[in-house]
């Protein structure tokens, strides 16, 4: 191959290069150098805390930890992608759901949080709470469609599976979460876990 011929060949692989990355450069720099979120349960335990009526109230919350601290995830969002409850004979039905609901971020001591934050290293949402007195757990989201069936009642089991979205970044696959509640209230964290028990579930997604 002469000189000519090669450097002919250079200048086209160069070209056709250029046009990939012009083309495809923000996806690849997704899957290489992109963030990594990864989404748990954090504290089956729960958070007890008070509200401003002095009704004191249960919270738990979802984890997202981004793995690449140098490649911050922007506009981050948890979504119930999917809402299942269990039928008497231990299998599980979908509930209406027409299109994904957004968590809410975790206040902590701000009255006010930015609803699409970027996360860097972590952050935390609210799963959902449960009030002393109260009849139902509440999966709690920023706004509840008219059919919103994120609830909890006492002999129930709920399923909820949760993805997270970003500008750059898409969950593969989601946490899947099984919430029961045997209508029982405590202090305790110890005896509320018994009462009201949620973990994580392994599921095989289209199954």
């Amino acid at each position: 191959m002469s000189c000519e011929t090669l450097a002919t060949w250079v200048e086209a692989i160069g070209t056709v290069a250029v046009a990939i990355v012009a083309i495809w450069g923000d996806w690849f720099r997704a899957q290489i150098a992109g963030p990594k979120l990864k989404l748990a349960l954090h504290d089956p335990n729960g958070d007890l805390t008070v509200r401003t009526n002095g009704t004191r109230t249960r919270y738990y919350h979802i984890k997202v930890t981004n793995e690449r601290e140098w490649s911050p995830a922007k506009r981050v969002r948890l979504l119930v992608k999917k809402l299942e409850k269990r039928r008497p004979d231990g299998t599980y039905s979908a509930l209406p759901l027409a299109v994904p609901v957004q968590l809410i971020w975790v206040y902590g001591f701000s009255k006010t949080r930015e609803r699409f934050p970027t996360v860097a290293t972590e952050d935390f949402c609210d799963l959902g709470c449960i009030d002393e007195g109260s009849q139902q757990f509440a999966v709690t989201c920023y706004e509840a469609p008219n059919n919103w069936r994120g609830y909890v009642s006492a002999g129930d089991t709920l399923r909820v599976h949760i993805v997270v979205a970003a500008e750059n970044f898409e969950s593969k696959s989601p946490l899947v979460v099984d919430i029961s509640w045997d209508g029982k209230w405590s202090t305790d964290a110890e005896e509320m876990q018994r009462h009201l028990v949620i973990k994580e579930i392994e599921v095989v997604e289209g199954k």
